[in-house]
């Protein structure tokens, strides 16, 4: 009896475990698949919208700077494990290519300034790296927040120039086994 109830328990598993849809998103502006890794929720326009506002609001109230309409990121989708786990991607159109560069360079200095300020009781690590993904170079950003109690946290973007639109992908992550998912999904993904 037991080693039928152990049969019935792990074909139920199997059964189960293959029923999970995995959720692949094409994107024809940039010639882009990713897989998204199971567990992971799609986060409305609407949600994601108040996301960006309270980024938004607490940049402006830390910086002093007020952001401009044309300074906002376009979404292309946003995904969710739980509190601490997102997957986002998004695109800004820029004036010109020739200070790519200095902007990211720019734009890291100016986030990692702003979170500091924001949690300025909270020991933050960053770093800069390249990434290749699908055979093409990608610019990479780590934020690595290490909290008094213990806890840590770690951002990631990968960004690249395709014409005049900086192209982003953001990932957040507590637990490091999700991290690598999440990673191992942005590397794996295929631009034509």
């Amino acid at each position: 009896m037991r080693k039928h109830l152990f049969r019935l328990s792990v074909i139920g598993f199997f059964i189960l475990f293959s029923c999970q849809k995995e959720i692949i998103i094409e994107n024809d502006d940039f010639k882009w698949s990713i897989n998204i890794p199971n567990n992971f929720k799609k986060v409305s326009e609407n949600n994601w919208n108040k996301v960006k506002s309270d980024g938004i609001e607490l940049f402006e109230k830390v910086s002093d700077q007020k952001v401009k309409k044309e300074d906002i990121e376009n979404t292309l989708f946003a995904y969710k494990n739980g509190k601490f786990h997102t997957l986002e991607s998004n695109y800004k159109t820029i004036n010109t290519t020739e200070n790519y560069i200095e902007n990211n360079k720019e734009l890291n200095a100016v986030t990692y300034k702003s979170l500091k300020k924001a949690i300025s009781n909270t020991e933050l690590d960053s770093l800069s790296s390249k990434q290749v993904i699908s055979g093409m170079e990608f610019d990479t950003f780590e934020i690595n927040f290490n909290y008094p109690n213990g806890e840590r946290l770690t951002t990631k973007s990968f960004r690249r120039l395709f014409g005049n639109n900086r192209f982003t992908i953001n990932i957040v992550y507590k637990d490091e086994a999700i991290g690598k998912e999440l990673i191992t999904s942005i590397i794996n993904s295929k631009f034509e």
